[in-house]
């Protein structure tokens, strides 16, 4: 079915449901304040209905589109959880919920958080000047700060625009890219720091060496200790510089499966802006705590929660509507991947979606999923 007949598909489906259209705006809501987590209570047989509905509105997403395959999960404010697949890993191999699937930028949540709880922990300030933590870098200003990255205010240019860059990354994909090689596509500044809005993976790349440098550990390390193991959350590993955790399935781009066999090149190069994998349940209980103040302080998630651009993006995170209802969220693209995390701030529940193809409108099925998450969240 062509891309561009999908929202009627998915009005319909929502119609179906008794939950009216679908519609969504980049409108900004008032941030929620943080709320302690509360235990996942064993779930009861009134339980079945609404997941039922959660797993048919996917399965009827997934048929519509169509897609090869979906993951998803819900996280309700009171801790029960939701988690269910539809479609297939590659033919003959139907999606499971153990696999883990890439998040792409997404990524950029986790390491912005990382540095708002390094900048808690006093070991840095979100406006030190990287020049303070990095060598000097050509065509980036050493002014720029921590904050002017994570909201993307530095300016710097989006290293994958750079011309012949994805051709570089493919031309041999058993190549590791590190950081350092990646930033020698630089090309001038779009703006002067702090001066305009302009999404760039660049802008991640250079946080996660600045994170490196103040924590004195390997990214996915201090990820690993700072975020995940605190709240008993092991699936997420940061692709080629961790060992996968778990299963993954084939990972679809343009109607083919080939991205498992590009990942050294393309997700080496990703890194610290698009390299993480994880389930989509492991994702929303993460996602789950960092919006209910479990991960960071109140002041620090006030912090994050302050936009800058047209975007309405934060440190890491992004103000929007989903089913006019606003969220938290961030989406996220990679070859073979597509994903986005929401959390309701009005019914305080989290909902995450990845498909394993790339381009697919994962954003629109997400909102399906909330819309039914709404009916049964508490308020």
């Amino acid at each position: 079915m062509p891309a561009r007949s999908f929202p009627l598909v998915m009005g319909a489906l929502l119609v179906a449901a008794g939950l009216g259209p679908i519609a969504c705006s980049e409108a900004a809501p008032t941030a929620a304040a943080a709320a302690p987590s509360v235990p996942t209570p064993p779930a009861g047989t009134g339980d079945a209905i609404w997941m039922a509905q959660l797993q048919r509105t996917l399965d009827s997403a997934v048929r519509a589109v169509p897609l090869r395959g979906a993951s998803a999960a819900v996280v309700l404010a009171d801790g029960r959880i939701w988690r269910g697949v539809a479609g297939f890993s590659v033919p003959g191999v139907p999606m499971d919920t153990a696999m883990r699937l890439g998040i792409g930028s997404i990524t950029k949540s986790i390491t912005a958080t990382l540095l708002v709880r390094l900048a808690e922990q006093g070991r840095l300030s979100l406006d030190d000047s990287i020049g303070r933590w990095l060598p000097p870098i050509r065509h980036v200003d050493p002014a720029i700060t921590v904050r002017q990255l994570l909201n993307h205010t530095s300016g710097v240019f989006d290293v994958t625009d750079a011309p012949g860059y994805r051709d570089s990354i493919l031309a041999d994909v058993n190549a590791r890219w590190t950081p350092q090689r990646l930033l020698g596509l630089l090309r001038p500044p779009l703006f002067q720091r702090g001066a305009g809005w302009s999404y760039a993976n660049t802008n991640y790349q250079l946080a996660g060496l600045v994170a490196e440098a103040v924590g004195g550990r390997p990214l996915h390390q201090l990820v690993r200790e700072a975020l995940l193991a605190p709240i008993g959350v092991t699936a997420p590993f940061l692709d080629q510089y961790e060992t996968p955790t778990g299963p993954l399935p084939g990972g679809w781009t343009g109607g083919v499966n080939n991205v498992m066999a590009t990942r050294v090149s393309t997700y080496s190069a990703a890194w610290a802006a698009g390299a993480y994998f994880s389930t989509p349940e492991a994702l929303a209980r993460w996602w789950q705590s960092l919006l209910t103040g479990r991960l960071v302080g109140p002041a620090s998630l006030a912090a994050m929660m302050t936009t800058a651009g047209p975007e309405g993006y934060g440190l890491g995170i992004v103000r929007r509507q989903l089913v006019g209802r606003p969220v938290w969220s961030h989406t996220g693209e990679i070859r073979g991947f597509s994903s986005v995390a929401a959390f309701d701030t009005t019914r305080r529940f989290t909902v995450v979606l990845i498909a394993n193809e790339n381009p697919a409108p994962v954003t629109l099925i997400a909102g399906a999923l909330v819309g039914v998450a709404a009916t049964v969240a508490s308020p």
